[in-house]
């Protein structure tokens, strides 16, 4: 027996369904008149799909955040990352499979397990599950009538969805060079720096900490604290608001002081960065159970 917010959501599509095909269908014109279409024309139709029917606000689609092509957001918390390609390449299966292994990627960064994947003709649902990720829906969005799978990509039918899957692959995805930044001889991953203010612009990328592997660096960890909290910063440069907004400041420090946890460096009295941390975040309220 389907609740009462499934008939509303429902209702919803198949209300909102001519109007969303129309202009799908004054998009696909463009192309039967010799004109090519491009990845934007297709987000402009996942935009439609997503506004309209699918019935979600546009405050709620983010676009680009962290290269992900959008996040659908529900009361500020990540429920799906999108991934758009160009019109009808997923006519090709193994072109669904690899927009849904991009997406898994940057799901990763996001800590959102929903996947969708859009073509301008066909919508996806996944969801990643460790190394695996699990294809769920594949609805045709062309059809004069909405599929009836199209209400598990609304706001309330991901909360919904079934555990059964179309089909599961392995997902590895490979990390793009654009999350590297080169730093003093070493490819340093955007999670290695301890702000990072857009990921698009390496120029924003502050306070390295961590090694290529990931790990700790104890070189690199006073110096960070040095520059975001010392009066005399590190080598004479200290930050600002244009390098670190203030607001960033308090998660910044967190996220060091919980890199002094993992050495095993925090309760060291003798190490003057970890001091001036604490009482930073002493200041600022946040008490060790918040780090």
């Amino acid at each position: 027996m389907p609740t009462k917010k499934e008939i509303l959501a429902r209702e919803k599509i198949k209300e909102k369904w001519t109007d969303f095909i129309e202009f799908r269908e004054a998009t696909y014109r463009h192309l039967l008149n010799g004109r090519s279409l491009s990845e934007r024309d297709v987000e402009a139709v996942f935009e439609k799909l997503v506004t309209g029917p699918l019935g979600y606000s546009p405050a709620q689609l983010d676009r680009q955040p962290d290269f992900a092509d959008y996040v659908l957001l529900s009361r500020d918390l990540k429920i799906a990352i999108v991934e758009t390609k160009g019109w009808e390449a997923f006519r090709n299966k193994d072109n669904l499979y690899k927009a849904l292994e991009q997406a898994a990627g940057y799901a990763d960064r996001h800590r959102c397990c929903n996947l969708m994947a859009f073509d301008g003709e066909t919508i996806a649902l996944a969801k990643r599950e460790g190394e695996d990720v699990k294809v769920l829906f594949e609805a045709l969005i062309n059809t004069q009538e909405p599929p009836d799978n199209l209400f598990y990509f609304t706001e309330y039918g991901l909360s919904k969805l079934p555990s059964q899957a179309i089909c599961i692959f392995k997902c590895s995805p490979t990390p793009s060079p654009n999350e590297f930044k080169k730093h003093h001889g070493v490819n340093l991953h955007y999670s290695c720096f301890a702000y990072v203010g857009d990921l698009r612009d390496k120029s924003t990328w502050k306070m390295p900490y961590r090694n290529p592997d990931y790990t700790v660096d104890t070189g690199r960890i006073d110096k960070a604290v040095n520059y975001l909290l010392s009066p005399g910063g590190y080598r004479g440069v200290t930050v600002n608001d244009r390098s670190v907004p203030e607001a960033a400041s308090v998660d910044v420090a967190k996220k060091l002081a919980r890199a002094y946890k993992e050495i095993g460096k925090w309760d060291d009295q003798n190490c003057k960065p970890v001091a001036r941390l604490k009482e930073y975040l002493r200041q600022k309220g946040v008490t060790d159970e918040e780090i």
